[in-house]
């Protein structure tokens, strides 16, 4: 009986650690989850945990997060980004998993939220004199009129023809614009109807840095300003893609936000300074480029000793792998496999170019580089799951072996095809020869008769 109680005891202390282990395999969590911070100042967050992958961020109250997704590269590294305060008051951060894996390439879900209350730089003081102005602070009146709403944020905020991420709690915005472009026209709306804004409309620009302030007030008297800063530029640096004209962006904060790790870089166009990105791990530099519409992305930049061939510029895609980064590269002609064709493919809403053996198949093929290891894989990305994993080169052998294969029957068949056609025309022939000599022999038969 004994001996039964210890199997048993071990057998359900094995299986607690197995469960805690399955649960600790695919845990995550964020730090710190409160506090406070000072108005206008920030905390950086961390994600920790043994898991890979993407996770989506979102702030309320009085705050703003310098991203609104965080990729951690590897179950062993943690990723962090940071929130800013940007008013009296509380907030609110949520993390969510948007593309998590385990060690096992299990899909991760789950959430977690942090809450800090605002304090001003003076709170300190103020708190050390509270007991003694606690009488007389209930004895102090508010001009204002609490009936009357204080919501002083805009609910849209936008400059045509120019991109703009508008966010109610962000009061500085920084755009640029082309030397041809001469007035520019602000849009925007109040988030309360009983609020006012001024500083919209149509608004002339010159060469160099323009500012223009949307104020908005609320009912209660309360306002605030919504700064545009626009700068136009007085030397633009247009270049060719794709039969496409485009801009190099020159400032740093204009490039679109990059989470991986790389380095910042100044580059020299027609001595011009413009700004970019090195990933040293695969030897890339982005730069930026602006269509005719404002909008902006990261593009490769390739340039060539001695101008030997022309600047090249190909559009920059990630994608994501469970704890795999992979970027986009033009497919080597040399390693297309056979019966495969060129065609068009949506992948994280860029169109590219793919290769498949229909057009109509839901299968293609792309090439690209991991940007953790450097290495370069062909990939097969499935459009109806929108998911993609290297290719098995043994597939491909295999799909290869069975084209050659292919080949080989069909040079089969059309030599068969060609010895049968030659049987046919010699036999046609003799039969031609044949019947010549019979005519021959009875013409020759008749003659003797007559």
């Amino acid at each position: 009986m004994k001996k039964k109680i210890i199997i048993l005891f071990t057998f359900v202390f094995f299986s607690f650690f197995f469960v805690e282990y399955n649960v600790e395999a695919a845990s995550w969590s964020i730090s710190p989850r409160s506090g406070s911070i000072k108005n206008g100042g920030s905390v950086s967050i961390n994600i920790s945990g043994n898991v890979a992958g993407r996770f989506n961020v979102s702030t309320s109250g009085s705050c703003r997060a310098n991203t609104n997704k965080v990729f951690k590269e590897t179950i062993s590294s943690n990723a962090s980004f940071s929130v800013t305060a940007t008013g009296s008051g509380s907030c609110s951060v949520n993390v969510s998993a948007a593309d998590v894996t385990d060690p096992s390439y299990n899909s991760v879900g789950g959430s977690s939220s942090a809450n800090f209350t605002i304090t001003s730089s003076s709170s300190s003081s103020s708190n050390k004199n509270s007991s003694s102005s606690k009488n007389t602070s209930s004895k102090t009146t508010n001009n204002k009129d609490d009936s009357k709403s204080s919501d002083n944020n805009l609910k849209s905020l936008s400059v045509e023809s120019v991109e703009l991420s508008f966010n109610k709690d962000t009061t500085t915005y920084n755009l640029s614009v082309g030397n041809d472009v001469k007035k520019i026209k602000i849009n925007a709306e109040a988030n309360n109807s009983k609020a006012t804004v001024t500083g919209t409309g149509e608004k002339d620009v010159k060469e160099g840095d323009n500012k223009f302030d949307v104020v908005v007030t609320a009912e209660n008297g309360d306002t605030k300003t919504y700064t545009i800063n626009v700068n136009v530029d007085s030397k633009p640096i247009t270049v060719t893609v794709g039969g496409k004209k485009y801009t190099l962006v020159k400032k740093k904060d204009e490039l679109p936000e990059l989470n991986i790790e790389h380095e910042d870089l100044t580059l020299n166009f027609d001595d011009q300074e413009v700004a970019a990105y090195r990933i040293d791990k695969i030897n890339f530099v982005l730069v930026g480029l602006r269509d005719e519409k404002g909008n902006i992305k990261l593009y490769k930049y390739d340039t060539y000793k001695d101008k030997e061939k022309p600047d090249k510029y190909t559009l920059f895609m990630q994608f994501s792998l469970p704890q795999m980064f992979v970027s986009y590269l033009e497919f080597p002609k040399n390693l297309i496999p056979d019966g495969f064709k060129k065609y068009k493919e949506e992948i994280n809403g860029e169109k590219v170019d793919v290769y498949k053996l229909s057009k109509d198949s839901d299968y293609c093929l792309f090439y690209g580089i991991n940007m953790e290891t450097g290495e370069k894989n062909i990939y097969k990305y499935d459009s109806k799951e929108k998911t993609f994993q290297i290719y098995d080169r043994e597939e491909l052998e295999s799909l290869e072996k069975q084209m050659e294969e292919l080949k080989y029957i069909i040079a089969g068949l059309i030599g068969l095809s060609a010895l049968l056609l030659i049987i046919i025309v010699i036999i046609c022939a003799t039969r031609k020869r044949k019947f010549k000599k019979m005519i021959q022999k009875y013409e020759n038969k008749k003659m003797a008769q007559l």
